[in-house]
């Protein structure tokens, strides 16, 4: 069964792999018929990035960047972060619950999928958004994007807030002061062996005193089809999700040196049931009930002042966020189970930073940041027929009203001096970052009809500082050469004493429930160069981390917990390479990572008990081998700039082990094609995604399966006003 299992995997990823094939060459054959007649490309246009929080071409940030257009994420079908992963080297989903519960890992620094701060940070424009105590990601429409940009590699100076593995950072795009206007899209797909999905997206822009102020509008709905059946019930197909995001952004600019921006995001993302699917082929779930919701309103304003000599900025925000995601069911060995996971988080956050404008030879920045959240809630599970001891039964944990309370602020700065001529860049910064937390346990534990209680105030106040060094070279010919030496950190976690008690007993071990932040060294060499009158991008970065005393997330006692459990060293390798070939309008791309990323020095009672946190082993979680192979071709075939575009991509990811119970999940192979007709005012296109129908679950969280969503064939249609 499971040598036959493999083989339709790989036959799918060999079929989303010959359907990129088939594109490609297609695109190929119709761009040679063309080169006779056209001119050559003269495309030289650069991709601005704020990877170092000020504007700057992107192949001249010393450091390792992903960013990513709205134009082009918009063409690849890219709607959220999950399908932005696919596009980013090293980058790829943990895991995810559901709505609002999806974690995203860069360089396989991976450490929870439910517990714990996440390693990753994410901004909504210049908003930090964290939830203290969970590693959860923000849900996000990308229609009407500037661009996405994904740091890899610890940003702990300018991010800070647990951008250990690297940073993801949605822009959205500024009001224009001068013009209305207004976009619309709508888009419909068909499911295979699913309900068909929807979506339809409006931008308005609207100039309210000309080119003093204006206001940008974005909504979007969209129906996510059901494809996994309900075996209690019998009903199919039953998994759906609906999905309302809104966002309003207020740009004044009352004098030539001062911009405000105002914004309103909202979010309500309901999903019937979860990710998480009883049995992959087919799909289908053995449970009796399951939600999943995410719910937020984020408010945010940043104000920019002109100085002359540098940029006062201020960016203020806050977020209430709510996330759910309750199941139950019956699992073989325990019985039937209900887990009901509710939280709240409130956040608030303060960036005050001051950065350099001159044309000299020093750049600065200094900043300071202030934090304040909660999370309030926690998982809550019930497991009547567990046998606790022999002829006992039942075994519950109620935690719904724990609350953790998180308070830091951190001083940061980073200054670049250009010397030799401007030939040789040299920059040093550092993050002093400070924090108090305070957890609030008020649980209880049923055994055998028997409650006890637990209520208990822990606290923890912790502090690092996080340098950075950083030598760039720019060489004749325009590459870049770099070395890095930077330290990022995530916050110390505190889990339940009564939940890391029993884990303890199970382990035979005496784990703390308090855990200091985590710190990770990475150290970096990379190149940026054009080649072939910069008709050849290509960048190649290579790292070493050291991550001790690593805090990762396990359950050895049913439920999870955060602690320090041994050192984790990673090497790797991200090669990118873009070609803009000679057939006009044909543009070729790869990018990857390779990677060893493997755990040291756990206790042998935990290996014992936990055989996957052997010594040396990848850690649990990640994937060795990433890569994504893309193509995009664009041609003029009518009059009024009718235009042609066709657009294939290959995601892979190889095979990924749960931290929870050591099974793998398979490699999975993933394409997308996309082809279009339309001028600058409207287009129509056809797409699939998921070409080769693969089934293999991304992940086995907890014994069950996150598959891969089945493949879809859609149509959409898109005009601007």
């Amino acid at each position: 069964m499971k040598t036959c299992r493999s083989a339709a995997y790989a036959w799918r990823a060999a079929a989303s792999s010959a359907a990129l094939a088939v594109l490609l060459a297609s695109q190929a054959a119709l761009a040679q018929q063309a080169q006779a007649e056209a001119a050559e490309s003269k495309d030289d246009s650069e991709i601005i990035v704020t990877a170092q929080r000020r504007e700057q071409t992107l192949t001249s940030v010393p450091q390792a960047v992903q960013g990513i257009s709205g134009e082009t994420l918009l063409r690849s079908g890219v709607t959220d972060i999950g399908q932005a992963i696919s596009l980013v080297p090293s980058a790829t989903t943990g895991a995810t619950i559901g709505a609002g519960s999806t974690t995203y890992q860069i360089r396989a620094i991976a450490a929870s999928e439910t517990d714990g701060d996440p390693a990753v940070g994410y901004y909504l424009d210049n908003f930090a958004f964290t939830m203290p105590g969970r590693p959860y990601a923000p849900v996000a429409a990308f229609y009407d994007l500037k661009r996405v940009e994904v740091l890899r590699g610890p940003s702990g100076t300018l991010y800070g807030l647990g951008s250990i593995g690297g940073t993801i950072k949605v822009l959205t795009n500024d009001p224009e002061l001068d013009r209305n206007a207004a976009s619309v899209r709508a888009s419909g797909n068909l499911v295979t062996g699913g309900k068909p999905g929807y979506s339809s997206d409006v931008m308005v822009n609207l100039p309210l005193v000309t080119d003093k102020v204006a206001l940008r509008g974005v909504i979007t709905y969209k129906r996510t089809g059901g494809y996994a059946d309900i075996i209690p019930t019998g009903v199919k197909n039953d998994n759906y999700a609906t999905s309302f995001t809104g966002r309003v952004k207020l740009l004044a600019k009352p004098t030539d040196n001062l911009t405000i921006r105002l914004s309103a995001w909202r979010n309500n993302t309901k999903q019937n049931w979860s990710d998480r699917i009883t049995f992959a082929d087919p799909a289908s779930i053995d449970q009796r009930f399951g939600e999943a919701l995410s719910d937020y309103w984020l408010f945010s304003g940043d104000v920019e002042y002109d100085l002359g000599f540098a940029t006062l900025q201020s960016s203020t925000g806050h977020i209430k966020n709510t996330v759910i995601s309750n199941n139950g069911g019956f699992i073989p060995g325990i019985g039937n189970f209900s887990s009901l996971w509710p939280l709240t988080t409130h956040n608030f956050n303060e960036d005050v930073r001051l950065t350099s404008s001159g044309k000299g030879p020093l750049q600065y920045i200094v900043g300071f940041f202030y934090q304040k959240g909660d999370t309030f809630g926690g998982q809550t599970v019930q497991l009547p027929d567990f046998v606790v001891a022999p002829g006992v039964l039942g075994f519950n944990t109620v935690n719904d009203k724990n609350q953790l309370f998180s308070q830091g602020w951190a001083v940061y700065g980073e200054a670049t001096y250009a010397a030799f001529d401007r030939k040789l860049d040299i920059t040093v910064g550092g993050r002093y970052y400070k924090e108090k937390r305070r957890f609030e346990e008020n649980s209880q534990l049923e055994i055998a009809g028997g409650v006890i209680p637990n209520r208990s105030t822990t606290r923890s106040s912790n502090s690092t500082f996080n340098p950075r060094f950083n030598l760039a070279y720019h060489a004749p010919g325009g590459g870049l050469l770099y070395v890095e030496a930077a330290k990022g950190f995530r916050s110390g976690a505190i889990s339940s004493a009564s939940i890391v008690g029993a884990s303890n007993a199970v382990l035979g071990v005496n784990l703390s429930n308090i855990s200091p932040p985590d710190t990770l060294w990475n150290y970096e060499a990379g190149l940026k160069w054009g080649l072939f009158n910069n008709t050849v991008q290509v960048e190649l970065a290579a790292y070493y981390v050291d991550w001790p005393r690593a805090q990762i997330e396990l359950s050895p006692a049913l439920q999870t917990i955060v602690a320090q459990v041994g050192d984790v060293r990673g090497h790797g390798i991200e090669p990118s390479i873009t070609w803009r070939t000679p057939v006009q309008g044909l543009t070729l791309n790869f990018n990857g990572n390779f990677n060893s990323t493997t755990i040291h020095n756990v206790a042998a009672p935990i290996v014992a008990k936990i055989p996957q946190l052997r010594e040396g082993n990848q850690l649990p979680g990640t994937a060795k081998t990433t890569f994504n192979l893309g193509g995009t071709y664009s041609r003029e075939i009518g009059p009024d700039g009718l235009e042609l575009k066709l657009n294939a991509r290959y995601s892979y990811r190889s095979r990924q082990q749960s931290i929870f119970n050591g099974v793998y999940a398979p490699f999975n192979g993933i394409g997308y094609v996309r082809a279009s007709i339309g001028t600058d005012r409207w287009e129509a296109g056809i797409f699939s995604d998921n070409v080769g129908n693969t089934v293999g679950p991304l992940n086995r969280p907890g014994g069950q399966n996150q598959i891969v969503y089945p493949r879809t064939i859609g149509i959409s249609i898109e005009g601007k006003f």
